[in-house]
């Protein structure tokens, strides 16, 4: 088990970096990962007294549970990278700021939570109050990508309050309900479980979102290039402009069309890099939708037990 989760971490961390499945180290992680988690399994489920009872997964409610929290840490996490890196590189925040207005959210979902109890102590649908939770949050995401180069810090307020009241909908309900129809006794197996799966969904978020960023601002910079040519009439006429303006600023006759063609194409790298960060938050505000159904395959808790602290 310790050997697989490090090696599948380690693939995670470095397959961007390293190009992922085109370098041998990857590779050999990935088949590490993939053959001593397969026996590790195995031996799990065949052990009398398992480290990790898998048998778990026999119940509908948990198994539910345990794939919207994984998606839960993929979209929570992905989105704690991706914003801060929309606020720093492309609009220039400082690390403090881009961390001041990184924060809302949290304040929102600290607010919430009481209120969040309180109404499943009143004996709200867990299965409501989740659902509600994700089509909230993902309206913050789809708030997201309407942002542009232009935005503001202010342009984040709203879009990450309302994130944050959705996560605070969520958090408390999904452990309580995926807990519900576990027995006493196998609560400590059923948490570590759901935890780890959590953090690895929280590992693969990153990498995600860190690999397409990457890879969709290549794709859109590809697109937006194809468009300035010698037969865009609109393009040569605006890289002349831009040609003039730089002559009248001082720059040398036989320099101003080289120049004027490097302010394009900085203007092409920041516009699709834009581009490639608004896909990424619809991305992740549709898997936030795509897990709503699998919330309606849990059954309602019967409030037979107590609450369960999930870290």
């Amino acid at each position: 088990m310790s050997l697989g989760i490090a090696s599948f971490q380690v693939m995670l961390d470095k397959g961007q970096e390293e190009d992922w499945f085109a370098s041998h180290l990857i590779t050999t992680l990935a088949v590490v990962a993939l053959v001593t988690l397969t026996i590790f399994v195995v031996r799990q489920i065949r052990a009398r007294e398992p480290l990790v009872d898998f048998r778990l997964f026999g119940y509908a409610t948990y198994t539910a549970g345990v794939v919207v929290a994984t998606v839960l840490g993929f979209v929570l996490y992905g989105s704690l990278v991706l914003l801060p890196l929309f606020m720093q590189n492309l609009l220039g925040f400082s690390a403090v700021v881009a961390g001041l207005w990184s924060s809302p959210r949290g304040v929102a979902t600290a607010f919430i939570m009481p209120l969040t109890g309180y109404m499943l102590g009143k004996h709200w649908d867990a299965r409501v109050m989740l659902t509600i939770g994700l089509v909230i949050a993902s309206f913050a995401f789809f708030g997201y990508s309407h942002l542009n180069g232009d935005a503001g810090p202010h342009d984040f307020l709203v879009p990450q309050v309302i994130q944050g009241i959705g996560m605070a909908l969520v958090f408390v309900p999904l452990t309580t309900i995926t807990m519900d129809p576990i027995p006493l006794q196998s609560i400590g197996y059923a948490t570590s479980i759901y935890s780890l799966m959590r953090n690895i969904g929280s590992s693969v978020g990153i990498s995600y979102v860190t690999t397409m960023l990457a890879r969709r601002a290549q794709f859109h910079q590809d697109r937006l290039v194809e468009a300035v040519n010698a037969y865009n009439t609109q393009a040569t006429g605006t890289i002349g402009q831009l040609g003039s303006a730089l002559q009248a600023g001082g720059v040398a006759a036989p320099a101003a069309p080289v120049a004027s063609l490097g302010v394009v194409y900085r203007e092409v790298l920041q516009q699709a890099s834009l581009m490639a960060f608004v896909d990424l938050f619809y991305v992740l505000g549709i898997l936030f939708l795509a897990a709503v159904p699998v919330v309606w395959f849990m059954q309602r808790p019967q409030g037979k037990k107590p609450a369960v602290e999930v870290h």
